[in-house]
């Protein structure tokens, strides 16, 4: 196996995977634009609902159960062994053909780069998503340094327009108290637009910490009282704004069908990126923390999660499902 040094790897980089042979993943386009839902319907997957599904844990095991050896049953995607809270999840969100035919080839690539460097252990999100207009505005960020242990990043939320500073951190990213730590992912949309990358990282990241210090010295002071604190999200949706304007006419690229995109995470290091204009059509987005097993516990054991392996699910009927 080849062994991917990732100190050596630039801030973002776009990576190509295998995509089945079957049915394209984007909406066929509508000739007159006023039949989109109608094309939607057509697409071979049809999302119900907005709604994600996590795993933490060892890596998944994607090989077919002994159960699925029907005769003249293709075996490329098999999902039986996925947690019961996926399939949950899936029946709740999925109409048409079965996620797996176009996530197995993903997961398939990213297994074996994880494994690459060493790694054995990740945090894996699918989110899908309906139409919004939540993203037409965007939202330049990068993601936070997860493993660092003065940080409060939400793993299945993260970014760090909530300004703040870290007294360990270093002009590389790195922090004294654990430099050799996991600061990066992987991530892919099986569906819809890719998420959008500011080309140039180094001037990107340099623009959000101005834009972000600017808006901080302007805003009054506040202390806070919650882990929702209005004062951090009213300061975060002004740091939107302006870097929206700021980074208009930044240069971006976008993954395309069979892509992935490996970028690093933390202010120092980590890719300016933000989601696409999502009001044109539905999405499954795919995002992968890796990590050591005693990072990822360690992360867990911050929102009460003690239990090892763990999946659970957002936004499907009867609120949050886990197991």
């Amino acid at each position: 196996m080849t062994i991917t040094s990732i100190p050596h790897l630039p801030d973002f980089k776009l990576l190509p995977y295998k995509l089945p042979q079957i049915a394209s993943t984007e909406t066929p386009p509508s000739p007159s634009g006023i039949d989109s839902a109608a094309a939607a319907a057509a697409a071979p997957i049809k999302i119900l609902r907005t709604s994600s599904w996590t795993y933490c844990g060892p890596l998944l095991d994607l090989s077919p159960s002994n159960g699925n050896t029907d005769a003249g049953k293709s075996h490329d995607g098999d999902d039986s062994s996925f947690p019961p809270s996926y399939h949950t999840w899936h029946r709740a969100t999925i109409r048409g053909d079965p996620l797996i035919t176009l996530l197995k080839p993903f997961l398939l690539f990213a297994h074996e780069f994880i494994k690459s460097t060493g790694l054995k252990h990740y945090w894996l999100t699918i989110r899908a998503s309906l139409p919004t207009n939540d993203f037409n505005t965007p939202r330049w960020h990068v993601d936070d340094d997860f493993f660092d242990r003065g940080s409060a990043a939400n793993l299945n939320n993260s970014n760090s327009n909530h300004y703040h500073t870290n007294a360990n951190t270093t002009g590389s990213g790195n922090t004294s108290s654990n430099p050799s730590r996991t600061q990066w992912k992987l991530a892919t949309t099986l569906i819809g637009p890719g998420t959008m990358f500011a080309t140039n990282a180094i001037s990107a990241r340099q623009t959000l910490k101005s834009v972000k210090t600017a808006v901080k010295n302007s805003s009054p002071s506040h202390t806070c009282t919650s882990i929702i604190c209005l004062g951090c999200a009213n300061l975060a949706e002004c740091v939107r704004k302006a870097l929206a304007d700021e980074l208009k006419h930044v240069e971006v690229v976008q993954s395309k069908d069979g892509e992935c995109c490996f970028f690093k995470v933390g202010d120092g290091v980590g890719a300016v990126h933000s989601e696409p204009r999502m009001d044109g059509g539905q999405r499954v987005f795919v995002n992968i923390v890796p990590g050591r097993e005693e990072e990822l516990r360690e992360v867990m054991g911050k929102w009460g999660m003690d239990e090892w392996p763990r999946a659970w699910c957002l936004g499907v009927p009867g609120g949050f499902w886990e197991e």
